[in-house]
């Protein structure tokens, strides 16, 4: 005849003290970032050749103080220059991020292609309604939504996000 079981069930295991709090504290070790026009020769001295383009010299960082996340990594993005992008509607209410010039004036862009894997840390707005031309979704920091910092049509596989509305890592 068999014994019977004396398995017990275990007790769930409880945290440590503390760990719970630390894993909600800010990480106060976060990578400084400068503004564009911080730099004086603007992105000329943000970029570096590589090969036959001009590539981002600088990890990209999300330009909110105390975020700091890092969006692009360096020698990823593509320094171009074309039209602006009208991002945000005319009406809205400043935000930290440096204003783009109005359409069709010509600002600086990193391209990054082709598929948003090559992001560290970026989210994506839901498609926009747009009457004139193919549905843009905008960029923002996925860490702290701050934006829009860029944008992409939907289903393409080029991501522009403005060299004035990012932070870099210098």
């Amino acid at each position: 005849m068999s014994e019977p079981s004396t398995s017990s069930a275990s007790a769930p295991e409880q945290m440590p003290p503390g760990v719970m709090e630390a894993l909600l504290r800010p990480s106060g070790n976060r990578p400084a970032s400068r503004t564009l026009e911080s730099f004086s020769d603007g992105v000329t001295e943000v970029s570096v050749v590589d090969s036959d383009s001009q590539v981002n010299k600088y990890d990209l960082l999300c330009p909110r103080p105390g975020c700091g996340s890092i969006i692009l990594r360096t020698g990823v993005g593509k320094l171009v220059e074309k039209p602006s992008v009208q991002m945000e509607p005319a009406d809205c209410t400043p935000s930290l991020l440096a204003p783009m010039p109005e359409p069709p004036a010509l600002t600086h862009w990193w391209l990054v292609a082709p598929s948003p894997m090559e992001f560290e840390n970026i989210g994506f707005s839901k498609p926009l309604i747009n009457d004139a031309g193919p549905q843009m979704k905008l960029l923002i920091c996925a860490e702290c939504d701050l934006g829009p910092v860029g944008w992409s049509e939907v289903g393409g596989t080029e991501f522009w996000l403005a060299c004035s509305r990012v932070g870099y890592r210098a």
